[in-house]
């Protein structure tokens, strides 16, 4: 098997594509990262798991990228919730567990994490941190 230091979990949401195509290019990554693309990304911690540790196995990775955007399908978007801040705290918490499920399994492994949050402009993609 090939190398590949880095990792993206994100949603396939088609109205995210765009603005994370545009992240990996800025970040030097393109032809270098691999890329799981579930609904609900972090959501499912055991599904998404499975392919996270296919991809550090397999492939080398040393960074993951985790994300989580708003309004996602996945989590029933906006009206799942019942206040913004409450989604992104869910969101977040979600992104969290599974950041710790990777950091407990391969604790020399970065674990990045980007909430995607949507303005009248599009997308952004926040940086929460990383370990």
């Amino acid at each position: 098997m090939g190398k590949c230091n880095h990792l993206i979990l994100h949603c396939m949401d088609y109205r995210l594509q765009d603005t994370i195509e545009e992240w990996i290019k800025k970040k030097g990554l393109n032809g270098k990262i691999d890329r799981i693309s579930i609904g609900g990304p972090c959501k499912d911690i055991e599904f998404a798991m499975k392919y996270i540790k296919t991809c550090i196995e397999k492939h080398g990775v040393k960074n993951v990228y985790l994300t989580q955007h708003e309004d996602c399908a996945g989590y029933g978007g906006h009206d799942a919730f019942s206040s913004l801040d409450s989604e992104r705290e869910n969101l977040t918490d979600d992104m969290m567990d599974l950041k710790a499920n990777v950091k407990l399994l391969y604790p020399d492994v970065e674990v990045h994490t980007i909430l995607m949050q949507e303005d009248d402009e599009g997308w952004d993609m926040v940086d929460l941190g990383k370990d």
